[in-house]
């Protein structure tokens, strides 16, 4: 539990912080896009982070896949609902979930090899 909770931490700083950066370059629709943004990575990261710490033992590039996959998938459906549903900006909206959801999987490797 403790890797999970470190990582959890961690993601939540990391998102905190990348945030903070980008919230100075949009708008006030940016600035709501860059939020949904930042809460679906951190559960997205969480969800892969899981499958990943549970794979672990024998299959933990599958893991890691699949989490990729996971990622993936998120972000391109959430392409989608962003730019034919909510009709909002596009530009804030995919290019923070993707910042945030590169640096927080730099990092996961550590949490993950703390069994």
């Amino acid at each position: 539990m403790r890797p999970f909770a470190l990582y959890a931490a961690s993601c939540l700083v990391i998102v905190a912080l990348l945030g903070a950066i980008g919230w100075s370059f949009t708008g006030p629709d940016g600035h709501r896009m860059m939020l949904v943004s930042a809460a679906l990575a951190v559960v997205v990261q969480l969800v892969a982070f899981t499958v990943a710490r549970f794979l672990q033992p024998r299959h933990l590039l599958l893991g890691w896949g699949l989490g990729s996959i996971l990622r993936f998938v998120t972000l391109v459906v959430y392409a989608l609902v962003v730019a034919r549903l909510w009709r909002a900006p596009l530009a804030p909206a995919l290019l923070s979930l993707t910042a945030f959801f590169f640096v927080t999987t730099i990092v996961e490797p550590v949490f993950l090899r703390n069994r």
